[in-house]
């Protein structure tokens, strides 16, 4: 059944609480609305101006987050973009003085006080998820996102109001950097199975893993800068691990990837050599991230 675009402005904004869905499993009915809801809203507030940053943040942590799920639940990367340039295409016809599209600003404005109260949350993945906090002490170094594998820490970390792609993992003798290998989506479009269906084994150390970044078609971001004995001791696992940090422009490709593939990062020494790697799920980083940005970063735990 086709809805008008006022009946979908209309709908929206009668459901355009901006708690993102949470639990173990969500309908795909369910989900499919919670996106093509905050895509809507996000894709007006394009042409008719109607958000804060935060707020379009809050939009989008809520839109990723069931995109995610969707394509967790199996439903095609096609099947949703061509869902969302459906939307954009309603959204770009539609005229801003439409007292609809007042409605749908007034809700959102009024959901998001309720949103910036929220202090945490957890994003599941398929096999890790990732926890976000607008909490923090001032001064102390500590996680603003993490996703913790067991022999990897990775996420964004976080002093006062500095927020930085970090990573920590074991001391490992030689090492002197790291780099993030993600899959280059322009040499490979499609996720990349490197058992083949299982017919080879998976890598090591992401045997849990279905796709990860494939040796012919590798992007890669270097680190930016090492972590110093504060931040050490506050996001090893142990408090003498390796911390590495990286440019925002880490942050900007793991969101442009697939939330169902593995990223990788990878240790160097000093002749350039790889003396260790560790797989992360991408997950939903994108939800956790824009979860951060749309709280008041300002304000410290008491």
């Amino acid at each position: 059944m086709r809805f008008s675009t006022r009946s979908r402005i209309a709908a929206a904004g009668l459901a355009a609480a901006l708690t993102v869905a949470s639990g173990p499993a969500v309908a795909n009915e369910a989900t499919g609305l919670i996106f093509g809801e905050r895509q809507l809203a996000l894709d007006l507030d394009t042409r008719c101006g109607l958000f804060t940053a935060e707020q379009r943040d809050a939009l989008n942590a809520a839109r990723l987050q069931a995109r995610g799920t969707l394509l967790r639940d199996g439903i095609s990367v096609h099947a949703l973009d061509d869902y969302a340039d459906e939307i954009e295409a309603q959204a770009g016809a539609t005229d801003c003085s439409w007292p609809e599209v007042a409605e749908l600003r007034y809700r959102v404005a009024d959901a998001f006080i309720g949103w910036q109260r929220l202090r945490d949350m957890q994003f599941d993945g398929l096999d890790f998820g990732w926890t976000a906090t607008r909490s923090f002490i001032a001064g102390q170094p500590g996680w603003a996102a993490l996703q913790d594998t067991g022999t990897l820490r990775v996420g964004l970390s976080r002093t006062d109001q500095r927020i930085r792609f970090s990573a920590a993992m074991p001391a490992t003798p030689g090492a002197v950097s790291a780099v993030l290998v993600l899959r280059d989506m322009r040499r490979e479009p499609d996720l990349y199975d490197p058992t083949l269906d299982g017919h080879f084994p998976a890598p090591d150390g992401a045997e849990w893993a279905d796709w990860t970044p494939p040796d012919y078609a590798r992007a890669l971001v270097w680190a930016s800068g090492r972590g110093n004995a504060a931040e050490q001791a506050a996001l090893s696992a142990d408090g003498t691990g390796l911390v590495f940090h990286f440019p925002e422009s880490a942050v900007d490709a793991i969101i442009a990837r697939d939330p169902r593939e593995t990223a990788r990062i990878e240790l160097i020494d000093g002749h350039g050599d790889t003396v260790g790697h560790y797989y992360f799920e991408i997950g939903d980083f994108g939800a956790a991230r824009a979860f951060v940005r749309s709280g008041n970063l300002s304000v410290p735990r008491s």
